[in-house]
């Protein structure tokens, strides 16, 4: 019988494979973003960084191996909130698709051990081929993404005029930014799939866990006495760049042009700050919000699609 058509033996990576399995499992990326990514996990020179040393960094790094061969990685990181980011499975050379399912079991598994709740995955539209084993291996097609930027060239040079309200978040409002955050979600546009698909408190685990957390990037926004929305804001030193992670309005006083200004306040601090670049993602069916960064002078640069997969806890 051909060697191929036996299943492949499934293992946790050991240390000596982590790098040839992270270049497999990120060979999709470009490659100054393969080399980041790389860098991040194993250091910029291989070093295993402090940090993870201790294993359980890793502990969601799977491959298949053949005769004590490497032939396919896949890349599971539970995150904060019951979160979890997938690196869907890739194969090298010609490798059979069949190979594909098996790890992403294991990864199910280790997932649902970590009281995972929420796997998202991430792809090019044109990926096909991991679509096809995400849809196969229980994962939904959620929503596109639209990635968009704005230099500091086009950010406010003194604060923008605003008849809002913007008041800096602390720990002892946490219950009421989460109730803003929820009401927010109330006839969005933006990912209308995800509503009831996490809880409030497991999403700002996940934001407060978004580059390098700052409780005075954090905005509660108000109008006349009253809670009107939210402004969520991060920050990623390295790439001298900030992050619009949230915003959002309540119902009821939508469409007065008052994301328009939550946007322009949040390119003010970040050219306060310094940094000379602003992202944020955004649904690629939500015209309305597209309308507003684009007036605002975010261009895009970047389109993907999102998996997910919801886990039922034991």
């Amino acid at each position: 019988m051909d060697a191929t058509q036996l299943p492949p033996q499934i293992l946790r990576v050991p240390p000596e494979d982590r790098e040839e399995a992270l270049r497999l499992v990120f060979r999709r990326l470009g490659e100054s973003e393969r080399r980041e990514q790389c860098a991040l996990l194993v250091g910029a020179k291989g070093a295993l960084p402090e940090a993870a040393r201790g294993g359980a960094a890793w502990d969601g790094l799977f491959a298949a191996y053949r005769g004590g061969r490497m032939v396919a990685a896949i890349f599971g990181q539970p995150q904060p909130g019951r979160f979890a980011v997938l690196w869907p499975p890739q194969l090298a050379g010609d490798e059979p698709p069949a190979s594909a399912l098996p790890l992403l079991f294991a990864v199910d598994q280790f997932f649902i051990a970590r009281g995972v709740q929420i796997a998202q995955a991430m792809l090019e539209a044109v990926a096909a081929p991991e679509a096809e084993v995400l849809l196969r291996g229980g994962f939904v097609h959620l929503v596109d993404l639209v990635y968009l930027v704005c230099t500091d060239g086009g950010f406010p040079a003194a604060e923008p005029p605003t008849a809002l309200e913007f008041q800096a978040w602390t720990a002892a409002e946490h219950q009421r930014l989460a109730a803003i955050v929820e009401a927010t979600y109330a006839e969005t546009l933006d990912c209308p799939a995800m509503n009831g698909l996490r809880e409030v408190q497991d999403v700002l685990a996940g934001y407060r866990a978004t580059g390098v957390f700052d409780a005075g990037r954090w905005w509660i926004v108000r109008h006349a006495g009253r809670d009107v929305g939210c402004l969520i804001l991060a920050d990623f030193p390295e790439q001298d760049t900030w992050e619009l992670v949230y915003m959002g309005i309540v119902p009821g006083v939508r469409g007065r042009g008052w994301g328009g200004q939550m946007v322009r306040r949040a390119q003010w601090l970040a050219r306060r700050s310094g940094r000379s670049r602003l992202v944020l993602a955004v649904d690629a069916g939500n015209a309305p919000a597209l309308r507003i960064y684009g007036a605002a002078g975010f261009r895009p640069f970047e389109r993907r699609s999102v998996y997910v997969k919801r886990y039922r806890q034991p």
